[in-house]
């Protein structure tokens, strides 16, 4: 595989699920290929940074945290766009209702599990903490070889969708008041790069506190989220042709117009000459 990009998956010979991996994509890479699963229900849980990914028609913005649901058949990924440095975990499910005893549930339960699944479809979730280890933990229980491994990996499976047909149930996902206010804070903080001392003294937390509560509250650390809406802002601001690199740069915080163009290659796989080749200025 790519030096960008490291991948492992495991198959749990269940045919509960099929297969479970992970996927660390450490600098920006090549797009990832539509594919689809006929059998399959594919829960893609992204654990940090942000990704762009396209099912059938309708294209979702992922950030660190979220977890989204593709259902049988549904072509999805993202040849449009560039992979950026994320880390994604993922499994493949089969759908209860086509496998016998599934999960050993008898055939009424089956069915009204996966009716309660099918209202998920279209559905991208904020998911807690909590259902980040349960993902964690069914991928290490498959392929230990232990003698428990068939039975711990069904409980964890169910474990993990119960806990998300309970979150998806929660109607207030909004950000914190205060992690809201750094939000708007490194927004509106322009021409500066906002360090994380002064985000922390904003909403009076401690560092090591405000790095914890920033990074579950948006799936991203804060130093990143700075960079990135830099990085975003400034594609905006290389379609003029007008404006060179290293005012762009300078207008934007960055020490250097190297320092911005190395972070802009980082997260956007181009530099910025590049990106403006590739993206006229229409007036």
């Amino acid at each position: 595989m790519d030096d960008q990009i490291w991948g492992y998956k495991k198959e749990s010979g269940l045919p509960e699920l099929p297969e479970v991996g992970k996927l660390q994509v450490k600098n920006a890479a090549w797009p990832m290929p539509m594919e689809s699963h006929p059998d399959a229900v594919e829960f893609l849980l992204l654990r940090s940074g942000c990704k762009q990914i396209q099912v059938e028609d309708r294209l979702y913005e992922m950030q660190g945290g979220d977890l989204l649901v593709v259902f049988p058949g549904e072509r999805h990924g993202a040849e449009d766009f560039v992979q950026n440095r994320t880390s994604l975990a993922y499994l493949l499910m089969a759908v209860p209702t086509e496998v016998p005893r599934f999960c050993m549930l008898e055939e009424e339960e089956r069915s009204a599990l996966w009716e309660q699944l099918k209202l998920l479809k279209g559905r991208m979730l904020k998911v807690s903490p909590s259902v980040c280890r349960t993902m964690d933990r069914l991928f290490d229980h498959v392929d230990t070889g232990l003698p428990l491994e068939r039975a711990r990996i069904r409980t964890e499976l169910m474990r993990f969708l119960f806990q998300i047909l309970e979150e998806a149930g929660e109607e207030d996902k909004s950000l914190p008041a205060d992690i809201a206010a750094v939000i708007r804070y490194i927004r509106e903080a322009r021409e500066e790069m906002p360090d994380i001392a002064k985000m922390a003294a904003l909403v009076n937390l401690s560092e090591s506190r405000f790095k914890q509560k920033f990074k579950q509250a948006t799936g991203i650390p804060p130093a990143e989220f700075t960079v990135r809406e830099k990085i975003r802002e400034s594609q905006t601001l290389l379609k003029d042709p007008a404006r060179t690199v290293t005012s762009i740069a300078m207008e934007l915080g960055f020490s250097s117009s190297q320092h911005f163009s190395v972070l802009f290659r980082k997260y956007t796989g181009l530099s910025p000459i590049q990106y403006r080749q590739n993206h006229e200025f229409v007036s």
